[in-house]
């Protein structure tokens, strides 16, 4: 009874290992960057970036947000975040609970080229203002 158990448990194992690595190159840590707060909204934290191919996974990570409500979270293309270009080249899930995943149709590579930016804003409603910013740069 014993050996099947084990079977099973280094089966589960074995998937784990393999699940964590899906795409060639992914080396599964990320490239992590700092998000600063904007117009003094104490919300500060992480944009971490994962390759997936030729999409990039984007894991957005802030403290001092709202429990409350969701905030937009969008890339917008400019060399910093004081210089910002047009509409948002990417928009991103939601962020809840200061927390916002997403996979964007753009390769690692590209958005940390130098040229992009992640905003958050104070809400998802029209008019809401800015409240963080992380330049993202290789």
């Amino acid at each position: 009874m014993k050996r099947p158990i084990a079977a099973l448990v280094a089966a589960l194992l074995t998937t784990a290992a393999a699940a964590a690595q899906p795409y060639p190159g992914d080396t599964g840590a990320g490239e992590e960057r700092g998000i600063e707060q904007l117009n003094n909204s104490g919300q500060v934290g992480t944009a971490t970036l994962f390759r997936r191919g030729p999409s990039t996974r984007v894991v957005v990570e802030l403290h001092g947000t709202p429990l409350d409500r969701a905030q937009s979270v969008r890339i917008y293309r400019g060399p910093s975040c004081d210089d910002l270009a047009g509409k948002p080249q990417y928009f991103l899930t939601d962020l809840r609970a200061g927390r916002s995943v997403s996979t964007v149709s753009a390769p690692e590579e590209k958005l940390l080229s130098g040229n992009y930016n992640v905003v958050v804003f104070s809400s998802n409603q029209a008019g809401a203002h800015s409240t963080a910013c992380g330049h993202l740069y290789t």
